[in-house]
């Protein structure tokens, strides 16, 4: 199979990385530590006029129709620079939603994802649902005023920083709904926290909130099919964003193991130093093959050659990418742990995304259902 780039692509990956590297520096993300944020709003409308918010959507909704390839390149110099702005969990994530899912409203919601003026959160994990989307005890109920939903969802990635929640309950006949939810919306109460990475996630409880009835964006099987979907796409974008924190890792050590001396001798030249940068590269060279087969095989309607695909690479880069975190801080000793030093906050970094929307455990069984199906 054929990995190269096209000439779009290369451009695109090459602005992703210019871009970041002037405007996303490790100061500015301890910064943002510091004050307890993940987000930017200038830098928000900077990654919109680059195109990155409409790079996956149909041109029909004023996207540019962007492969999984094209979500990965961006992600992966995400991970790179320790990047926490929500553009996977506020424009990605909803947005594959909604364009999975159809019909007008929801495709005028999509619209202004694409052009960056609207930020979405996908409100669909619940606690005990253990990463099953299927799951939902939020309930909605109808009358001729139009709906009040009760419930709450767990875990919502980038809701601190949405103006509309899509939350994902079931009417009283237990169909499953997608609901189209302002932040604003009384009733609504949000708990917001950090993750370890630095990035925000909220528990959101519904109590009596109350829609006109055009806030249902979607009825029936095909919500569930459609969140699924949409997770698979950012678990895609996950194993980028993985592969490029490891690949920054990994340079970063072996610099430190060139500069480092000990006993009056770089520490390179130790044997089990190098086995060590042997390992790391052989992992990381693994990881990115699985990462573009993840992409290319993972843009697809057909469900199972989905999930294989996108499951085969998530439990192989969840160990691969922690590994390589792991023999990193082990080189760097006890400043690899340290507030001061990038090595820590990426080895953060790789342990939350190698958790988010299914680890290890999660995948290798998804992926051996399909053996005893």
């Amino acid at each position: 199979m054929d990995f190269r780039l096209s000439d779009d692509q290369r451009m695109l990956d090459d602005s992703a990385s210019k871009y970041l590297a002037g405007q996303y520096s490790f100061d500015a993300y301890r910064r943002q530590l510091a004050a307890g944020v993940a987000f930017d709003e200038s830098r928000w409308a900077a990654m919109a006029e680059l195109g990155w918010m409409a790079l996956p959507f149909p041109e029909s909704v004023g996207g540019f129709g962007g492969s999984l390839v094209d979500i990965q390149l961006v992600a992966r110099r995400l991970g790179e620079r320790l990047c926490t702005d929500p553009w996977l969990s506020c424009a990605i994530l909803p947005g594959k939603a909604l364009e999975f899912v159809g019909g007008d409203s929801a495709m005028e919601l999509l619209s202004e994802i694409a052009a960056g003026t609207i930020r979405s959160a996908l409100a669909a994990l619940e606690a005990n649902s253990h990463y099953e989307c299927s799951m939902i005890a939020a309930r909605v109920t109808e009358n001729s005023d139009g709906i009040q939903i009760d419930g709450q969802k767990s875990v919502v990635f980038g809701a601190e920083y949405a103006h509309v929640l899509l939350v994902t309950a079931c009417a009283e006949n237990g169909e499953e709904m997608l609901v189209a939810v302002p932040s604003s919306s009384p009733g609504l109460s949000m708990s917001h926290y950090r993750v370890v990475d630095g990035s925000r996630a909220s528990e959101v409880n519904l109590n009596g909130v109350k829609l006109p009835g055009n806030a249902v964006l979607a009825r029936g099987r095909v919500v569930i099919d459609a969140v699924k979907r949409a997770v698979d796409v950012a678990n895609v974008a996950i194993c980028a964003d993985l592969l490029g924190a490891a690949s920054a890792m990994l340079v970063r050590t072996l610099d430190y193991a060139r500069t480092r001396r000990q006993f009056g001798v770089a520490i390179g030249s130790f044997q089990v130093i190098q086995h060590y940068l042997v390992d790391m590269f052989i992992e990381t060279q693994q990881s990115e093959s699985l990462v573009w087969m993840a992409g290319i095989q993972g843009d697809t309607q057909e469900c199972a050659d989905r999930e294989r695909a996108v499951s085969i690479a998530k439990a192989y880069i969840a160990r691969s990418a922690v590994m390589v975190a792991q023999k990193s801080v082990q080189i760097h000793g006890g400043i690899g742990v340290t507030e001061e030093l990038d090595i820590g906050h990426y080895f953060r970094r790789v342990t939350h995304y190698a958790q988010m929307f299914g680890d290890r455990d999660y995948h290798v069984q998804r992926y051996m259902a399909f053996g005893q199906s």
